[in-house]
């Protein structure tokens, strides 16, 4: 734990080094609070409050946000030649990857936080639902560790951060449209089929939108965004045993 640790604190420490990750935060917060802006002067008090509206519309921001976050984690550091360096401190390759995934879902989390003022904020136009806002909260929580984990795939693959981002992004994406392409599969929206029950249920809409996106907890979503990160992990651990095996 405290090799994990230690990655963990220098590689928080460099987030917020960096302007980037203030130039994340700000573009997320400021899109964020436009269209929160226009959501409360729609309400008007009219109808009860959302208290979804800011966890869900976050979850849907990740596709950019994740392969942000990770591009450099894994690709700078193959870049510049430290990752082999890296490697020789006592440390397995597990715990250095579990260490710079906590630190990007750890941005994460304080990025989520710190929209819980909209959670408050949503007094002001009615009574906000307690405990659909937890379960959307903890799904959307649960959502962008799982995403950052498959985008921190490509970060392990290629050297270039770009390429790293497009990767991630392009990848998140489709897990993220696997709802759609069941729908085609099934060649119906209200036809179902083995095969495109299997291509929804690998799509993160599956687990979020209709379930903990709306405050509803289920067992098997909590249990799909465990296995995803776990998944991911794994696989981005081969890959840099296999690097550091070569070298």
């Amino acid at each position: 734990m405290r090799a994990i640790f230690a990655v963990f604190k220098r590689e928080l420490a460099l987030y917020f080094r960096s302007p980037i990750a203030y130039a994340i935060g700000f573009a997320v917060l400021f899109f964020l609070g436009m269209l929160f802006n226009g959501y409360i002067a729609q309400a008007n008090g009219q109808f009860p409050a959302d208290s979804t509206y800011a966890p869900n519309l976050l979850t849907f921001l990740m596709f950019l946000i994740a392969p942000l976050l990770t591009m450099r984690l894994l690709a700078e550091e193959s870049r510049e030649g430290t990752l082999e360096t890296l490697m020789t401190l006592p440390m397995s390759e597990s715990q250095f990857i579990v260490g710079k995934f906590l630190a990007a879902w750890g941005y994460y989390t304080i990025l989520l936080l710190i929209t819980i003022v909209y959670h408050i904020l949503m007094t002001i136009v009615g009574i906000p639902d307690l405990g659909a806002a937890f379960g959307a909260y903890l799904g959307a929580w649960l959502y962008g560790g799982a995403v950052i984990a498959v985008a921190l795939i490509w970060s392990a693959i290629t050297e270039d951060q770009i390429v790293a981002a497009f990767l991630g992004a392009a990848t998140i994406l489709v897990l993220y449209l696997a709802e759609i392409a069941a729908i085609w599969i099934a060649g119906q929206p209200n036809t179902t089929s083995a095969a495109a029950d299997f291509v929804r249920e690998l799509g993160l809409q599956a687990h979020f939108s209709a379930t903990m996106g709306q405050g509803i907890i289920r067992a098997e979503d909590v249990a799909y965004f465990i296995l995803l990160i776990v998944g991911a992990l794994f696989i981005t651990t081969r890959i840099v045993e296999t690097r550091r095996w070569r070298a």
